[in-house]
């Protein structure tokens, strides 16, 4: 028998007493530390821009062929595949998006949020391009991100609220930011990337330093606010009698700070609504590429196309110069999202109704008939009717 029952009883009665505490708070602790790192796989959407793209899913489900126009809903480790005549636009979960362009093949690596509204991890987006360019616009968001982009020759961190080009084959990667910060790491050495510059990251070497991507001619092209004195809001009502004026005003729309160009009700009268930043600056030689660049969201255009004269377009970028010649010229570039009245478009470019995207004229100096000397000015602006478009950012490079 116990020789010291009464010793016995109080030794069950801690024991009881602390197993009690234990239940009481680590229950709950351990609840909440589940709900705060708690994840779950996320999808993401892919769309055809131009030709047919393929879209491979995991796990050996065959390949599928996406036409223009088509898009698809993807898991985790689906491979997407450009050709040569086809492009590609995916976007994530988090409102980050994806240009994967002709000849470019990435997979879909990770797409993870959390689980729980209150959670506290971050969202994870990780992709591999095996070939190819990418262009990458990464959200802005109050939930932290983590977007990694994996070559063969480099790993690079993407900071939220960006825009970002990569470009890989096998012999190099070359990065280069438009607007944000990026950190690329290659045989043990980071270096980081701000505005306007890029790395160049061949077979088996550490990246090299930063370099200028290239001369932005424009001023505050990233249309943070205010906009101070480089941009000059405008509404033109042209000659036909209209009163109603559009409204340019700063918005976050899924995800990145934009500026919406609106007018609504126009009862259709003509009128022009947009910004305009006067350059007046000569290009010295030598210059061996000028191009523009912006991320832009047509959501919906009154007029079909470019309207009965292709000059009317819910968004367009006008750039005015003096050529070799001293005459003055313009390059001219629309966007629209519908054509059912069959209207001109002669200096139009159809694009996704309601998801961003990331234009990029090309070498203007291979297009343009005669070669400028001198830019004027600039105008990001939306013509014709009824018009509702963004635009994030925009940039004039020379090289």
């Amino acid at each position: 028998m116990d020789k010291n029952p009464e010793q016995t009883a109080w030794f069950f009665l801690i024991a009881a007493a602390i197993l009690f505490l234990v239940i009481i708070v680590g229950v709950p602790l351990g609840v909440r530390h589940y709900i705060i790192n708690a994840q779950h796989e996320e999808m993401a959407v892919v769309e055809s821009i131009n030709g047919t793209i393929v879209v491979e899913p995991p796990l050996g489900r065959g390949a599928v062929p996406v036409l223009k126009g088509q898009s698809i809903v993807v898991p985790i480790g689906t491979l997407v595949r450009a050709d040569e005549s086809s492009e590609a636009m995916v976007t994530f979960f988090d409102h980050s998006f994806m240009r994967v362009f002709s000849g470019s093949t990435v997979r879909l690596e990770r797409m993870i949020a959390k689980r729980y509204k209150a959670g506290r991890v971050p969202n994870i987006i990780d992709l591999r391009l095996i070939d190819g360019h990418l262009q990458i616009g990464t959200a802005f968001s109050d939930v932290p991100l983590e977007f990694t982009v994996v070559t063969f020759q480099s790993v690079t961190n993407l900071a939220p609220d960006g825009s970002y080009s990569i470009e890989t084959d096998n012999a190099a990667t070359e990065v280069g930011t438009f607007k944000g910060v990026a950190q690329v790491t290659a045989q043990g050495r980071t270096i980081e990337l701000k505005d306007r510059q890029r790395t160049t990251i061949a077979i088996n070497q550490s990246p090299q330093p930063p370099t200028s991507m290239a001369r932005d001619l424009l001023v505050n092209g990233n249309l943070q606010q205010p906009l101070g004195d480089a941009w000059e809001i405008f509404n033109d009502q042209g000659s036909d009698g209209g009163t109603v004026d559009g409204t340019v005003k700063p918005v976050v729309d899924e995800g990145r700070r934009a500026l919406e160009i609106l007018r609504a009700n126009g009862h259709g009268d003509h009128c022009e609504t947009g910004l305009e930043q006067v350059l007046n600056r000569p290009l010295s030689e030598p210059m061996t590429s000028l191009s523009v660049r912006a991320t832009i969201k047509v959501r919906s255009q009154g007029l079909s196309g470019g309207g009965y004269l292709s000059s009317e377009y819910p968004l367009i970028i006008r750039l005015t110069y003096r050529d070799q010649y001293d005459n003055e010229a313009e390059w001219i570039q629309g966007f629209y999202v519908q054509n059912r009245d069959q209207n001109p478009t002669m200096y139009g470019l159809e694009v996704p109704a309601g998801s961003w995207y990331l234009y990029d004229s090309g070498n203007l100096l291979e297009s343009l008939p005669v070669r400028p000397s001198k830019l004027i000015r600039i105008r990001v602006y939306a013509s014709g009717w009824d018009y509702n478009s963004l635009i994030s950012d925009i940039a004039l490079v020379v090289e």
